[in-house]
């Protein structure tokens, strides 16, 4: 019951987030420091909401049915603290990180099936918080998979632990698609995740493939491109 219910409270705050960043994304303030100019999506209103609707069911059921039948194999019945809580949501929110690194810059970049499907994704070219949902339902399934997958690798952990690591992946998931980009202390580092997604989301050759954090692609050397620096929008 306490996982169900954590769950629960985790999805409602997403879809709080994601309201609360799509009417800060239209005020004047967050237009006078947007940067990049917003491209007409090529998808129409009503495969959009399709799109999204199908996406959501998809996620919630994998959420819930994954989740509760392998819960043995994710979350402990015991209480930990808090040490081990940060402890075990950061290993499994690196291993994730690492793990779509990979997923994204090869299976749905360089892959001819991957590219079909994660093209819908990129259908929407200047992202808003909204267009985080609007997404293949083979990639929710991936990038769920993914994550729960990772959380089985580093535990079971405690329920704290995997409720802070999934509060922290829904979370970035929608910020990076926010059009957020406030470039004053302390917003700057964060929006900087903003401004890459948004690099991403130009082309499917601009690099940016991390999710989380920018430690990936600075390893790999996928942080920025060509395309990226002819792109004078972008410049600080």
């Amino acid at each position: 019951m306490q996982l169900v219910v954590m769950l629960l409270v985790i999805l409602a705050l997403n879809g709080g987030f994601m309201l609360a960043l799509g009417g800060l994304a239209r005020t004047d303030l967050a237009r006078r420091h947007r940067q990049r100019p917003d491209r007409q999506s090529r998808v129409d209103a009503r495969t959009y909401q399709r799109g999204v609707v199908t996406n959501v069911a998809v996620s919630i059921g994998l959420v819930f049915g994954v989740t509760l039948p392998l819960r043995s194999y994710l979350v402990l019945n015991e209480t930990v603290g808090v040490l081990r809580t940060v402890g075990e949501a950061a290993l499994i929110l690196l291993l994730y990180d690492l793990g779509y690194y990979v997923m994204h810059r090869f299976a749905f970049h360089k892959w001819s099936v991957g590219r079909r499907i994660h093209a819908v994704h990129h259908s929407i070219r200047t992202p808003y918080a909204r267009d985080s949902l609007y997404i293949h339902p083979a990639e929710t399934a991936a990038g769920v998979g993914l994550f729960l997958g990772c959380t089985a690798l580093s535990g079971p952990v405690g329920l704290s632990s995997f409720g802070l690591a999934f509060l922290i992946y829904s979370l970035l998931n929608v910020f990076i698609h926010s059009a957020i980009d406030l470039r004053f202390f302390p917003l700057r580092s964060l929006t900087a995740l903003v401004r890459h997604h948004d690099v991403h989301h130009d082309s499917m050759r601009s690099g940016y493939y991390a999710s989380i954090t920018p430690l990936w692609d600075l390893v790999f050397g996928t942080a920025g491109s060509p395309h990226e620096q002819r792109s004078a929008r972008y410049a600080d």
